[in-house]
């Protein structure tokens, strides 16, 4: 149809993990596992997912859900995280992936977002850089 070489399509649909080779299950779990996300816990998500009947690139035998590991998917400051289908999961642990799972299956309405009531990508606990910033009384044209 495109007059060009099987390959050549090949190549970008088996490189870029937003094209599926094959079907996916009902939920596509597309777990980060990138440097920021391993270093909060992303082997955890993993092994929430494992725990649960989860293996990376397969679907589960009932369809429901189907394993990637991905790339960075942007949302470091609040990693770990995973995208299930369209919608972003973040701040978890072992123990909140596998509710996310549970509360999948059972059909319930899951909170999007932060999982520990992050609003955007503020820190995790007080602030620890720019603390002088919030005070109102400083001068900062002094300082240039």
């Amino acid at each position: 149809y495109l007059d060009m070489p099987y390959m050549r399509a090949y190549e970008v649909a088996s490189f870029y993990t937003m094209y599926n080779l094959a079907p996916v299950g009902r939920f596509h779990v597309q777990v980060c596992g990138t440097t920021p996300c391993m270093l909060r816990g992303s082997d955890d998500v993993m092994a929430a997912c494992k725990n649960k009947g989860l293996n990376k690139g397969k679907t589960t035998p009932d369809g429901l859900f189907t394993l990637t590991e991905v790339e960075c998917m942007g949302n470091c400051s609040n990693a770990p995280m995973v995208q299930i289908n369209d919608d972003n999961y973040e701040d978890l642990d072992f123990d909140i992936m596998t509710g996310i799972l549970e509360d999948l299956a059972a059909d319930k309405k899951i909170k999007v977002g932060s999982q520990i009531g992050r609003q955007t990508s503020e820190p995790v606990g007080p602030s620890t850089s720019l603390d002088e910033m919030v005070n109102a009384n400083h001068d900062y044209r002094k300082e240039w």
